[in-house]
Order: structure tokens, then sequence, then C-alpha cells
């Protein structure tokens, strides 16, 4: 067994790691969006805070890991470059974007105690945060459909392109603000 392929497992391993964070957030955020009090959304809150650690930890594990993949046997090619700005841009969107919102709303949260299930669920919803995460899991899904087919540059912008369109498709579609009945 070489060194290499006990690197690539890990290098898998790390991308399996963010998934499961992005599924655990999926989780969270359907809970939250079905909180029935505010004491309740907040414990979904800190759920959703403490994926951190998998996507900091699956991250980091996936940069270190696929730099030594392309320095050991691939080099700088088209398909590890645009799969690295790729994990650069989804760990901005997620820690920047979705972190921010979920900050704000926790901080919305303690100045609202009295707030309804009703009213939980349109503030939950007017965040986005679904159809956030839905734009990184598609990003994601390209980055590594290019690390499996490992196309050149024309391919890999392609996939990038497809991903982007259908990532973020969803945020511009109207979405029912309106509080349920």
């Amino acid at each position: 067994m070489s060194f290499y392929y006990v690197v690539l497992f890990f290098h898998i391993s790390g991308a399996l790691i963010l998934f499961m964070g992005l599924s655990l957030e999926w989780v969270g955020i359907s809970r939250l969006n079905s909180a029935v009090n505010p004491e309740q959304a907040g414990d979904w809150v800190k759920f959703l805070s403490s994926l951190k650690v998998a996507f900091i930890s699956g991250g980091t594990l996936l940069l270190i890991t696929g730099i030594y993949l392309a320095a050991a046997r691939w080099g700088w090619t088209a398909w590890i470059i645009v799969s690295f700005l790729l994990w650069l841009f989804l760990t901005i969107h997620g820690s920047v974007v979705t972190g921010a919102k979920v900050k704000k709303f926790s901080k919305f949260l303690t100045s609202a105690p009295d707030m309804t299930a009703a009213d939980l669920s349109l503030h939950v919803r007017k965040l986005k945060l679904i159809k956030l995460l839905q734009s990184r899991l598609v990003i994601g899904l390209g980055a590594v459909f290019i690390m499996t087919v490992k196309p050149k540059i024309a391919g890999s912008i392609i996939v990038v392109l497809i991903a982007v369109i259908l990532g973020f498709l969803p945020l511009l579609t109207k979405q029912k603000t309106t509080a349920p009945n």
C-alpha cells in the first residue's frame, strides 16, 4: 500500500465529512423552521453553530490532502485549480453568508422571546437558509464530478457553470413568506 492511497483515503474522508455536515445542516434548518417557540429555535441555532467543527475539520482535511495529492501525482491541472476555487467559494459561502445569517437570527431570537411558531417559521423562511444550503450542495456535487472525471479547462468551466446555475436557481424563485395558518 502506497502513502498516496492513504492520503487519498483521507481526502475522500474530508469530502464525506463536509457532506455529512451539509446533511446535518439540512436537518437543523428543517427543525429550526418547525420550532414552536424561541427557546426551541435557539437550541437548533446552537446545533447549526456546532457544525462548524465538521466544516472546519473536513475542509482542512480536504485542502491539506488535496495539496499533497496534486503535488505528488497530478500537478496543478485545470480540474485541480477549478476544484480548489470551488472549495474556496463553498468555504466563504458557508461561513460568511449562511453563518452570518444564523448568527443574526440568533441575536434576533433574544430580542423576541414571545414570538409565535408562525412568526418564527416566517423569519426562518425569509433567511432562505434551505435555498442557500441547496446551492452549496449542488456546487459541492459539481466539485466531486470534476474531481472524478478530471476534465480539461473547458469541461471544468462547463461543469462549474451548470452547478452554479442549478445551485442558485432556487434563490431566484419566489418564496412564500407569509405565515402559515
